[in-house]
């Protein structure tokens, strides 16, 4: 549902009240108001922007540096094409786009019968049941098939809300010590530059929390900067709620210096990948590492937000970006 005029004042000043400035008087309420509809308007920045990148804090050379929600709409139009976009929206589509780089069991219900959809469930006693078009780690669900106590009726279910199974991975050992109850990521961001060769942006280690089933950032999930040279977690993690953490709350592993296994195979992996759909040059990979070593996607985002790889040092990241984007505008000329 759309917001009203009022309602976005509202949760501005609520955001004024627990992220921006606590405590703040009228005065700074009315300045941090006018600041926010001055940047709205003149640099089509979303409230969010402001208060996660700490608009507030920052001179307006800093600000420009950062990627906002204008700027994320300018690089999606200037490298993504939109007719492709299906292929990373729509989970089974994408399944079958880069079965080649899945490494698990997967069945799209939509299309398949009552036999096949029984076999599947032989094979993965425990999976994942993904909703086709889902978001921010929503529309996920863990089902242990132990608890289920009608295999038809979950059939129909299935069927009916057109889910998309998946069998539930063993991620590398080094990760699972985070956090095991679900799959802890990388995220990587490439990028398709104008002489056709694939950069690597920027990467995010993203650990999930006890009890949940997804590491996303907006799904209670914790967020640290990876040195994309060496593969090493280089800041501390960070959550929705700006808590910011040297070791990982529920397991106490440390997270910064961590090394992310298999670095090199990652950045391989997600090179290649990048290449099967070219005409989507900005994509943001979620990975992982099987217990096996084999290196996965978990999906693929070609509107990937920047916030992850922004808030937790606070530096902008459109600097490695304009000149890039320049470059692909121009051969498009």
């Amino acid at each position: 549902m759309k917001e009203s005029i009022l309602q976005k004042f509202i949760r501005l000043f609520r955001d004024i009240d627990n992220e921006v400035l606590p405590n703040a008087n009228i005065l700074e309420r009315i300045r941090i108001v006018f600041d926010f509809l001055w940047e709205k308007v003149r640099y089509n920045i979303e409230l969010i922007d402001y208060v996660q990148y700490r608009f507030y804090f920052k001179r307006r050379i800093e600000r420009n540096q950062f990627i906002t929600h204008g700027k994320l709409l300018r690089i999606i139009k200037i490298c993504n094409d939109p007719k492709s976009r299906m292929f990373f929206d729509l989970k089974p589509l994408f399944n079958q786009e880069f079965k080649d780089y899945l490494g698990r069991d997967w069945l799209d219900t939509k299309a398949c019968s009552k036999e096949v959809f029984y076999s599947f469930c032989k094979r993965n006693p425990m999976l994942f049941c993904k909703s086709p078009d889902g978001m921010f780690g929503k529309g996920i669900n863990l089902v242990h098939l132990a608890d289920v106590s009608n295999l038809d009726i979950f059939y129909d279910t299935c069927k009916k809300d057109k889910l998309l199974l998946e069998e539930v991975l063993e991620q590398n050992d080094e990760l699972a010590a985070f956090n095991n109850s679900a799959v802890n990521t990388v995220r990587v961001v490439t990028l398709i530059c104008a002489d056709e060769s694939v950069r690597i942006m920027a990467a995010v280690l993203r650990l999930s929390r006890k009890g949940k089933f997804a590491d996303n950032f907006h799904h209670d999930g914790i967020a640290s900067l990876i040195d994309v040279e060496t593969g090493i977690v280089n800041t501390v993690g960070v959550d929705r709620k700006w808590n910011r953490y040297t070791v990982h709350p529920d397991s106490r592993k440390t997270i910064v210096g961590f090394q992310i296994p298999k670095w090199t195979e990652i950045m391989g992996t997600v090179k290649k990948a990048a290449k099967v759909h070219p005409e989507v040059r900005y994509i943001g990979w979620d990975v992982t590492v099987k217990n096996s070593g084999e290196i996965v996607l978990i999906e693929g985002n070609p509107g990937a937000d920047p916030d992850v790889t922004q808030i937790e040092d606070q530096i902008g990241k459109w600097p490695l970006y304009e000149p890039l984007l320049l470059e692909i505008e121009s051969c498009k000329e």
